[in-house]
């Protein structure tokens, strides 16, 4: 009997909740599965399907980091309906972030972040231990040495690199410092042996210039070290302006049919030079990493290999018209895989920051709230 009534009264307790529930003045029961996010509070006039199309396509350029595209987005949302909600707000954010302040800000966080590293002071170490080694080998050569001192000339140089070196590194280094330093030496011995053929230089003419090349280069490689400091993605941006400038000089060249030696390398030297310099410059304004480089560099390959593999299937390589037409389709194929692939990897360096909206949204029972969104 005790059973019965509770259960009696249990069952009544429910009947009254649940009509109490879904009453006229009551929404109706909800499962779990129902449940969607609140929605957001809307304004007194409802804007037009384009103006929202708009301002999503700014929200999300907004999260992307595109500031500029975002401003323009909100700004002709506002235009079409000045009474959206949230339009306003997310304009003058956009507007915020655009000011000079902000742009330094960034700057400050995301560029030129490099820290001092044993792997930079290693790499510095080992190519300066063989640009010295080198640059005995090259002095005994001067000066006309018996065979066994070229063996002691070049233990001398390379112990002279390797205290550079460590000279140069006391402290730490970056890997952009090493990396401009060691560029320096390289291109350093390019334009030396470039410059000893543009200019017919012979004997210790042309062992003297590609010492002065390789040692001056490096001492540039120094001053820029310290006055600039650069991150590892501008010397590698530098670095490979200047090689595709001189491969793809190199194969137009090529088609040439004159063999004028002195006028091939002055061109090299003058396309490998405007090369490092304008890309040099670029690299101020477009930060890139050196993942990036290597992708484009990649791209500018798989594209050079591609122009001379497909002319040759379709021409042949057997006259020596098909020759040329051969060298021209790899360079332009190396130029469109470099833009292809520095499109296609633009957002490669994004930065990976936490995007945070606060909005109003209406909450239970017509109750005003506030709702976090966020991308992490």
């Amino acid at each position: 009997m005790m059973l019965t009534t509770l259960l009696l009264v249990a069952l009544s307790a429910t009947q009254v909740v649940d009509e109490a529930r879904t009453g006229p003045d009551s929404p109706a029961g909800l499962s779990p599965e129902s449940l969607t996010a609140p929605p957001l509070m809307t304004s007194p006039e409802a804007c037009p399907p384009e103006a929202e199309a708009r301002y999503n396509e700014g929200f999300d350029a907004l999260i992307r980091g595109k500031d500029s595209e975002a401003s323009e987005a909100f700004a002709e949302v506002l235009s079409v309906c000045p009474q959206h909600p949230y339009a306003s707000e997310l304009g003058r954010l956009t507007r915020a972030r655009l000011k000079p302040g902000a742009k330094l800000a960034q700057a400050a966080v995301y560029e030129n972040t490099e820290r001092r590293s044993g792997g930079a002071v290693a790499s510095l170490t080992v190519v300066q231990t063989l640009h010295g080694a080198t640059q005995g080998l090259l002095l005994c050569a001067i000066a006309e040495c018996r065979d066994q001192n070229y063996v002691a000339a070049s233990m001398l140089g390379a112990g002279a690199g390797v205290t550079s070196a460590l000279l140069l590194s006391q402290g730490g280094i970056t890997s952009g410092q090493a990396a401009v330093i060691n560029s320096g030496t390289v291109w350093g011995f390019w334009f030396g042996i470039a410059s000893m053929l543009a200019f017919d230089l012979e004997d210790d003419d042309a062992l003297g210039a590609v010492i002065v090349g390789g040692a001056s280069f490096t001492g540039v490689g120094v001053l820029l070290a310290n006055l600039v400091n650069p991150t590892a993605g501008q010397v590698s941006m530098a670095n490979s302006g200047g090689l595709w400038a001189g491969v793809v000089t190199a194969l137009f060249l090529a088609t040439s049919e004159s063999d004028n030696t002195k006028s091939f390398f002055a061109a090299e030297l003058a396309a490998t030079s405007a090369g490092i310099i304008g890309f040099a410059v670029l690299s101020r304004s477009l930060p890139v990493s050196r993942g990036r480089m290597l992708l484009i560099d990649a791209g500018g390959i798989v594209g050079g290999l591609l122009g001379a593999s497909t002319m040759y299937t379709f021409a042949g390589g057997n006259d020596g018209d098909n020759g040329d037409a051969i060298l021209i389709s790899a360079g332009v194929g190396a130029l469109g895989g470099l833009a292809l692939t520095a499109y296609l990897t633009r957002n490669f360096d994004a930065p990976r920051l936490p995007q945070v909206m606060l909005t109003p949204t209406l909450m239970g029972r017509e109750g005003a709230g506030m709702a976090l969104a966020g991308q992490f």
